[in-house]
Order: structure tokens, then C-alpha cells, then sequence
């Protein structure tokens, strides 16, 4: 007899009749081995049943195999951690649970083919009777070509009641960017009409939004003790305008809004979208500090190439209806912008950059965004607002900005965040000898130069020199000019050896320097901005290259000169 639930698997285990031959779709285990993950392979390649179960505890006379409450609770740990490691895609098995029957424990492993081979540490299995077999290559495809291609959990079909007042506010927030939907008194009474018309009333999707899809909502006060802790249902919910303004009245001390209104949207849009509904409703947790909020779900494990790319287009759904859904009212972009706006919206706004974090979580992943409110950073405004000036390319400011933020970071790891179209701006940031920061490649890492230093730690846009930083600057730029410059040296030269921007303070700063030492017969003025050399001065032994490097605004070679 075929077993399609897990009351069914239960009740024959409890009368000791579950037996392989009269259960064409359940094998019986007595252990869990990763061996048995081959297993799992083939029952997920093979077409003949909706669901395969393989059940362990179990003797292979329907005897139970007598495991204790410690057995079950490692060998569910174990199964999680190898399917999280070995199995693709990792949404094959729909659940593993746990059971106590007759004061014995077993594990029971749901398998359903979901729409695409299913491989085991990179390779996939067929079964032949009681012998599983790695599969022929054309084997392979001939299964490649039946399958349908990776299953969308939330296209699958779905009956039951939504939520008609969550749901109307989809339809007002849908008809506000498609006029072709617009509804009558009998749809507003029954927003399961538009639903239908969208093709998604009969789907996972309408459960998710409008059905009983939980989520957890978490407040915390200062000390971070907890204050209200909330189970809510229909994550639609969540992307309103209201729960937005929610999140802002609790975290707000004042009437300004404590956070980016465009970075809560996007976080919470983002964790919707792409949470992995296969197990635990995507265990959607929103926890609220009063100056942070963490959005937190589901992934699949394949989702931590995506974290931290801020600067990327790169982007991938398991749940392609969902995001049709919310694209078609405009609350996503499937472009994969979402995720650059979250980062260019916390900096514009003067906030702290946001984080993503990747937590193992048994057979998923849990992707962690951290987005960050309070006070407005004057000092990020600013640096900002000089990057803007100094690039008059928008994007190309906003990755100089994130490469000074990133500045403890090494440039390995920060390429892993960058790609695409924004990969030239970043080399170009990156080289730019008169830019916020050098790249010092011995070491592969950033050093921010002067004029950034100084703004970051003192909040200025320049500082005098120390009498110390004023000898060595007069010694180099003397040993530059008289070797390549016939003794001459401008105001602008002067500043990048010096490692300042070109504001007006930095700018009356070396005005000012260069007339100090005109009255000290250093240098006489030129014209304006041209001073020449006329008394010796101590000089740098430079060799070609060292030279070239500070030419360049490598400001670290001079450290390292003796």
C-alpha cells in the first residue's frame, strides 16, 4: 500500500506492519548514514510516486529498533547537516520530523522530485530494484528532458481561507500601479476575484500573503530586553505602509523618523520574496532595537553567494509567482536593485551601512539583514557630499564611500561584494591616485589617505600640519621638484603630496603653509600658485620607483623610506 502521510507511516509503525514490500514508496533504516543520502537521490529522480519516505528506528521487519530521545535528537542534527552540505536541491526532502512511538524514537525523511535531477554530493542515483547506481550521463538528460525544471513552491496549488482584509489592502496597493484591475462593491467584498484574475487564488502564494504563513515580530527597549513578542499570520501584512510606520513610532524618540523609510520597504520586501517556504513557513523573524532592526528567514544554502553584494545585479528566486505577484504591484524589483538600494539609502541618509550575516540553521541557511537607524551621521553626510563633488557620478561616490567603510576589510573580500557594471567604476576608485583611499597591493588592503582620515576622525575637512609632518612634506616635495620640476612646485602638487583634497580650507591651508615658508626663505612665490625652491633643503634618497609611487599618492612609501 502507498503511503501519502505521516499519519499513515505512524499508524502502520505502531502496529509493526510498515514493511518495505507492501510499501512500494517507503524504505526502513535502522541508522542514519551519509551512505543513505545516495538513497535519497534515487527515491527523488524516480517519477513513479509523488512522495518517497525513508523512516529511521525502523527494523526491516516493521520491528522498532528501540532508539532513545538522545539518538533522535543527533541523528536529526546529522541527516540537516549533511542534506545541507551534500544534497541539491536542498528542497527534495520536504521535512524531517520526529516521533515517539511505543517509547521508541524514529526520524521520518519526506522526498518529493522537485521538478529537477536530484544529485547527492554532486552526483545523481537511480534505483534498480533494491541497488542504487550512479546514473549515465544520458540517463541524466533523458530525465532532465521529463522533468518540468525546479519546482516553485509558490506556484504550487493551495485551497484554504485568506485573510479578506490583509488581501483587500494588496488589491488597493495593485490597483494603484495596474488601472486594469480596477474593482467594483462586489470586489471589495470578495478581493478573491482579483486573485484570481492574477492567477494566484488557488496558489501557495495567496497562503503566504493572505493564508496562515506566520511570522514572528520581536520589540526590544534599550537594554535590549525584550518587550512584546508577537506571532502574526499573512506576511502581506508586513510590506504595508502601516507596519512600516510601526516600526518608526516604536524606534522614534521624536517625530522624525528614526529610520530610511526606503531601506525598511526594500529589507522587509527582500526577506518576503526570497525566504525558503519548504520548511518552517520561512521563519520570518523581525526583531525591532530602538536603533536597529533585524530581518531574518530562510535560505537555501546557495543564497550566501548573494550576501553582502551590495554593488551587484546578481540575483536569483526559488519563488518566481511570488515575485511576479509582488513585482506586478510594484513592491519588488526583479532587476536586483533591492539590495543596492538598502546600502545607497543607508548612506544617503547618514546612517550606518547595513550587514548581512549567513547562520547555519539545520538543512537551510538563515540570512540576517541588519539595517541600522539613529541620529544622522554628520560626518558620513559630509564625506558623501565630497565624493559627490570630487566624482560627479553618483554611483561612482557611493562605492568610494562603501571602499572607506570597508577600509578594514581586504580587497580579496571586498571583490566578492562588486561585479557587474560596477566592477570598472570600482577599479577606477580603486587606482585613483588623488581618490579617498590608495590600494596597497603588498598587503591587499586599503589605506584611507589624509583628507579622509582627518574628516573621519576629526570631523574636519582639513587640520594643520604636525611641525613633524611639516619637515618631512618640505623635505619630499624639495627632493621631488629638484629632481623632476627644476625646483618648482605648485599649491595643487603640494596638497597630493600631502595627501589633502582640494576644499577651500585644505586649499587656504597650503596657501598659507607655502606663504610661512616663503617668509622663512624656503621658497620664493612664482606666480600664483608656483613657488620655487631657493634654499637647500634635506632630501630624500628616492630611487625611480619610490618616486613613482608618491607621485602616484601612495603616501605609505614616504613611511617606509629611511
Amino acid at each position: 500500500m502507498v503511503k501519502v502521510s505521516i499519519t499513515e507511516i505512524l499508524e502502520a509503525v505502531g502496529k509493526g506492519e510498515l514493511l518495505e514490500h507492501t510499501s512500494p514508496n517507503v524504505e526502513l533504516k535502522r541508522e542514519w548514514k551519509r551512505e543513505v543520502g545516495e538513497e535519497v537521490s534515487a527515491l527523488g529522480n524516480k517519477l513513479t510516486h509523488d512522495v518517497f519516505w525513508i523512516v529511521i528506528g525502523v527494523e526491516d521487519n516493521g520491528l522498532l529498533s528501540g532508539k532513545n530521545e538522545k539518538w533522535v535528537k543527533q541523528t536529526e542534527q546529522n541527516i540537516s547537516q549533511h542534506f545541507n552540505e551534500n544534497l541539491d536541491p536542498v528542497q527534495t526532502s520536504d521535512g524531517i520530523t520526529c516521533h515517539q512511538i511505543n517509547g521508541s524514537y524514529i526520524v521520518i525523511i519526506k522526498i518529493s522530485n522537485p521538478g529537477s535531477v536530484v544529485r547527492w554530493r554532486h552526483n545523481s542515483y537511480k534505483a534498480s530494484g533494491t541497488t542504487v547506481l550512479e546514473m549515465t550521463p544520458d540517463e541524466e538528460m533523458e530525465l532532465i528532458m521529463k522533468l518540468p525544471g525546479l519546482s516553485d513552491f509558490s506556484a504550487q496549488p493551495w485551497k484554504g481561507e485568506i485573510n479578506k482584509e490583509v488581501a483587500l489592502k494588496f488589491v488597493e496597493c495593485l490597483i494603484l500601479k495596474r488601472r486594469e484591475f480596477m474593482y467594483d462593491q462586489k470586489e471589495i467584498d470578495d478581493p478573491t476575484k482579483i486573485l484570481d484574475r492574477l492567477k494566484i487564488g488557488n496558489t501557495n502564494v495567496s497562503n503566504i500573503l493572505f493564508g496562515d504563513f506566520k511570522f514572528r515580530v520581536v520589540f526590544y527597549d534599550e537594554q535590549k530586553e525584550i518587550t512584546r513578542n508577537e506571532t502574526r499570520s499573512g506576511l502581506y501584512s508586513v510590506l504595508t505602509e502601516e507596519f512600516i510606520a510601526e516600526i518608526q513610532e516604536y524606534s522614534s524618540k521624536t517625530e522624525d523618523e528614526n529610520f530610511s523609510h526606503r531601506v525598511l520597504k526594500e529589507a522587509i520586501a527582500n526577506a518576503v520574496a526570497h525566504a525558503a517556504y519548504y520548511e518552517n513557513q520561512g521563519d520570518l523573524i523581525i526583531e525591532v532595537y530602538k536603533n536597529s532592526v533585524c530581518f531574518s528567514n530562510l535560505c537555501l544554502p546557495e543564497s550566501q553567494f548573494f550576501a553582502n553584494k551590495w554593488f551587484s545585479r546578481s540575483h536569483k528566486t526559488i519563488n518566481n509567482l511570488l515575485m511576479e505577484t509582488l513585482r506586478t504591484c510594484g513592491i519588488v524589483d526583479e532587476l536586483g536593485r533591492g539590495k543596492n538600494l538598502i546600502y545607497t539609502y543607508s548612506l544617503v541618509t547618514g546612517k550606518r551601512p547595513p550587514e548581512v550575516l549567513i547562520e547555519k540553521a539545520g538543512r537551510f541557511n538563515r540570512w540576517k539583514i541588519n539595517v541600522y537607524g539613529g541620529i544622522q551621521d554628520p560626518i558620513q553626510v559630509r564625506l558623501l557630499e565630497r565624493l559627490r563633488e570630487k566624482y560627479k557620478n553618483e554611483h561612482k561616490a557611493l562605492i568610494a564611500n562603501a571602499l572607506v567603510l570597508w577600509r578594514d576589510k581586504s580587497v580579496s573580500e571586498i571583490n566578492k561584494y562588486i561585479d557587474g557594471e560596477s566592477a570598472p567604476l570600482f577599479a577606477e576608485v580603486l587606482h585613483d591616485p588623488n581618490g579617498p583611499i590608495f590600494y596597497y597591493s603588498e598587503e591587499d588592503r586599503i589605506v584611507i589617505r589624509r583628507w579622509t582620515r582627518v574628516l573621519i576622525e576629526e570631523g574636519k575637512d582639513s587640520m594643520r600640519l604636525k611641525m613633524a609632518e611639516e619637515n618631512d612634506l618640505k623635505k619630499l616635495a624639495f627632493t621631488i621638484s629638484s629632481k623632476y620640476r627644476n625646483y618648482m612646485i605648485t599649491t595643487k602638487e603640494l596638497r597630493d603630496l600631502a595627501d589633502m583634497g582640494n576644499t577651500r580650507s585644505e586649499i587656504t591651508l597650503t596657501s598659507n603653509l607655502m606663504k610661512k615658508w616663503c617668509s622663512e626663505g624656503t621658497v620664493t612665490r612664482v606666480s600664483k600658485g608656483l613657488y620655487k625652491f631657493k634654499k637647500k633643503q634635506q632630501t630624500y634618497e628616492l630611487t625611480f620607483d619610490q618616486i613613482m609611487e608618491l607621485l602616484k599618492g601612495n603616501s605609505e612609501a614616504s613611511a617606509t623610506i629611511e
